[in-house]
């Protein structure tokens, strides 16, 4: 990691400063993701989600995973969906927010604690051929959110790991028009 992204990662204390450095990568103002990972900016198919996902990281969420609504053939001609995704962590107003989000739009949700066992639930968001690819909202453990944010501050370290993990999943597959939409109109609004 470039000596100047480890130094302003390492300064942040708080799940807000963490949003905030996720977003300024998002945005190209960072070179890496905490601990050096994603030099070079987010996948190309995140371009088009980019306003959504730094303005979900300023408003006290960090993104951990997100993808577009996709359908359409894959390298090998075979189908490739993807359900449009976000995984955050986020405190207890973040995630009152996200829950009443997901709740008025009908979109699918996870919510997990590292520290809390229990029942897990993925969510499929992608396939390929028709075969199950890649799901999102599984519970994170501890070991894996310390591993992400290596490097951090041990506040904002402990920050993380005591977040709410929020996964919201468009029920359609292809679609983009609700879940994008659907935060930006939600973030935008005063919280009541």
């Amino acid at each position: 990691m470039p000596r100047s992204a480890a130094r302003t990662w390492s300064a942040a204390r708080t799940l807000d400063d963490l949003g905030e450095l996720t977003a300024q990568w998002l945005e190209g103002g960072l070179a890496t993701l905490a601990g050096g990972a994603y030099r070079g900016g987010p996948d190309e198919e995140t371009g088009p989600l980019v306003p959504a996902l730094a303005a979900l990281n300023r408003a006290g969420c960090v993104t951990i995973q997100s993808q577009p609504g996709l359908d359409g053939p894959a390298f090998d001609g075979r189908r490739w969906q993807q359900r449009a995704a976000v995984m955050c962590l986020a405190d207890t107003a973040g995630l009152q927010r996200l829950t009443r989000t997901a709740q008025g739009a009908g979109l699918l949700l996870a919510v997990h604690r590292a520290d809390r066992r229990g029942p897990v639930r993925d969510i499929l968001v992608t396939t390929w051929g028709g075969d199950e690819h890649t799901s999102f909202g599984g519970r994170l453990r501890k070991s894996h959110v310390r591993l992400e944010y290596r490097g951090c501050h041990r506040d904002a370290v402990r920050a993380a790991e005591d977040a709410h993990q929020v996964t919201l999943v468009d029920p359609r597959w292809g679609r983009n028009s609700l879940l994008w939409p659907r935060l930006t109109s939600q973030l935008a609004s005063p919280t009541p």
